[in-house]
C-alpha cells in the first residue's frame, strides 16, 4: 500500500543516520496522477540553461518554472512595436497582481545576437522588476529550443505575436493570452492557473507530481507564521512548494547546540548560494516561539551570514505547535529539541533525514542528488 505523507514522516522520524550511507535514507514517493483531461496546451519545459539580466545563469525549468505559476512572454530590447507596451502590460499584471502573489514572470529575448543581460537590464529597468521576474538571454541554441517549446518562436523576430503564456506548472494546465489587451484578462488567467485545483487523481504535472503536490499541500498545510523580517509567510505554499528545503530546528537563547548548528548550517548555505532562495530554501524552525521574536532572530540570523533564501521562522504558539509535529519535531521543553536534518522535496515525496553536523559534502549531495532514482 502506498504510504500516506504522515506515514512518511512517521518513518523519516525513525531513521536518523549519516547521509553518506544511501542505505539508511527515507526515500518515500507518492503516487503519480493519470493525464488530465482538458488541459488547454500540452507545454514540455525545457531545462536549459540560461541567463538573467543579473548575468546569473539559471535553469528554466528547475529554478524558474518548476512547482510555480508563471506568466512568460517573449521580446526584443531593439523592438520598435509591440515589446515595450506588452512589457508595460506584464507589469501592470504584476502590480495588480501583489507582492504575494506568488507568481513568477519571465520574459525571453528573441534576439540573442544583441541582446546581452545588460541590455536586457537596462530594457528592463523601467517597469521595476523584483527578484520575482526574469528577463533572460543565452546560447542561441538554447534559447532557440526554450522559445519551440513555449511557443514563442518565429523565424523573423519583428513578426511575433504579442503573445503571454500563462502555467502553472504542477497541474500542467497551460493557456495563451493576448499581452496587449486589457491587463485584467491576464490576471484572471493567472489567477485561473495558480488556483487550479482538482481530485488529485486527477491531476497531473509536467514531472509528475501534482498528486504528490495536493497530498502535500492537505499535509504540510498553510499555517501562518512570521519570518525574521517580520514577514508573514504560508508555511507550504510560500516557503515549502516547488523547491527542496532543508530544515531544522533551533531558538535563539539556547546555551548548547544551536549556535554550532546554525553555524554549520551556514557552511551549507555557502555551497548552495546559486540556488538559495530560488529552487533552495532552509527553513529554521524556533521552538520557543514565547521568546523568540523576528527581532531576535533577525539577530540570530545576521550573527551567521544567513541569506535570502534561509528563513528563521516564529509566531503563535498555537501554529509552531501545529507545523513542529507536522514535521515531527514538537518538544514540550526547547530545550528537549532534536537536532535533526530534515531534507525533502514536497512535489516528487523525497525525503531524507540527517544529523545537522553531518559532514557539509554529504548534507549537499543529498540536496543534489535528492532525486536521483534510486
Amino acid at each position: 500500500m502506498t504510504p500516506t505523507w504522515k506515514q512518511a514522516l512517521f518513518a523519516l522520524a525513525l531513521t536518523c543516520a549519516p547521509l553518506a550511507h544511501a542505505e539508511d535514507e527515507v526515500r518515500v514517493p507518492l503516487p503519480t496522477a493519470p493525464a488530465p483531461s482538458g488541459a488547454s496546451l500540452d507545454v514540455k519545459v525545457p531545462d536549459v540553461e540560461l541567463v538573467d539580466q543579473h548575468g546569473r545563469k539559471v535553469k528554466l525549468w528547475t529554478d524558474l518554472v518548476r512547482g510555480q505559476t508563471v506568466a512568460i512572454n517573449f521580446i526584443f530590447t531593439r523592438c520598435k512595436t509591440i515589446c515595450t507596451p506588452m512589457t508595460a502590460t506584464l507589469a501592470r499584471v504584476r502590480k495588480d497582481l501583489g507582492p504575494r502573489s506568488n507568481v513568477r514572470f519571465i520574459s525571453i529575448t528573441l534576439d540573442v545576437n544583441n541582446d546581452s543581460p545588460e541590455r536586457l537590464a537596462r530594457f528592463a529597468e523601467p517597469f521595476q522588476p523584483g527578484p520575482d521576474w526574469s528577463f533572460l538571454t543565452g546560447e542561441p541554441a538554447k534559447v532557440k529550443e526554450a522559445l519551440v517549446a513555449l511557443g514563442g518562436y518565429v523565424p523573423d523576430k519583428e513578426s511575433h505575436r504579442p503573445l503571454v503564456l500563462v502555467g502553472n506548472a504542477l497541474t500542467n494546465t497551460w493557456t495563451r493570452v493576448d499581452g496587449l489587451g486589457n491587463p485584467s484578462r491576464i490576471v484572471e488567467a493567472v489567477r485561473e492557473a495558480r488556483d487550479t485545483s482538482a481530485a488529485p487523481s486527477e491531476l497531473s504535472a509536467v514531472d509528475g507530481t501534482s498528486a504528490q503536490d495536493a497530498a502535500a499541500a492537505k499535509y504540510f498545510t498553510n499555517t501562518e507564521l512570521v519570518d525574521q523580517h517580520g514577514k508573514t509567510h504560508r508555511f507550504y505554499e510560500d516557503l515549502v512548494r516547488g523547491r527542496t528545503v532543508l530544515i531544522n530546528f533551533a531558538f535563539t537563547s539556547c546555551k548548547g547546540a544551536c549556535s554550532p548548528i546554525t553555524q554549520h548550517l551556514s557552511e551549507v548555505q555557502k555551497r548552495l548560494a546559486s540556488r538559495m532562495g530560488k529552487d533552495v530554501h532552509m527553513l529554521t524552525l524556533s521552538v520557543d516561539p514565547t521568546n523568540d521574536t523576528p527581532k531576535s532572530l533577525a539577530k540570530f540570523a545576521k550573527k551567521f551570514g544567513a541569506q535570502p533564501g534561509w528563513y528563521f521562522l516564529t509566531g503563535s504558539r498555537e501554529n509552531i505547535t501545529l507545523v513542529l509535529k507536522k514535521l515531527g519535531s514538537y518538544a514540550e521543553k526547547p530545550d528537549e529539541h532534536n537536532t535533526t536534518l530534515l531534507i525533502g522535496d514536497s512535489a516528487t515525496g523525497m525525503w531524507v533525514k540527517s544529523p545537522v553536523m553531518a559532514m557539509t559534502d554529504n548534507i549537499v549531495a543529498a540536496v543534489e542528488h535528492l532525486n536521483d532514482p534510486k
